[in-house]
């Protein structure tokens, strides 16, 4: 399961929204676990977000804080902790370079 979320991650980070969505469809099924629908969850979020070009709901930083905080701040349960892993990875992998590593590129 978890490496299926990290192949669909991947593909929406390429940009090949088409080939997320198809895999996506076929993982649906076979979702039994709480952490699955948790991840499928944000999965069919980040997709209609991106589908919708919500640049606002795409603020990766913010992503990451939230993620980051919401289990210090309350018990999360299996689901939650899908959700919250899946948007952490997506948001990592789409976010830019820090500016450091794009001028350290250019010299």
């Amino acid at each position: 399961m978890r490496e299926e979320v990290d192949v669909i991650v991947d593909l929406v980070v390429q940009k090949k929204m088409d080939d997320a969505k198809q895999r996506l469809n076929h993982l649906v099924p076979e979702v039994s676990s709480e952490y699955g629908r948790g991840a499928i969850l944000a999965l069919n979020g980040i997709l209609n977000v991106l589908d919708n070009k919500n640049e606002k709901m795409s603020d990766y930083d913010k992503i990451l804080r939230a993620a980051e905080r919401i289990p210090r701040l309350q018990t999360i349960d299996d689901m939650d902790r899908g959700y919250l892993q899946t948007m952490t990875k997506w948001a990592k992998k789409s976010r830019s370079p820090p500016r450091d590593l794009e001028s350290a590129d250019h010299t």
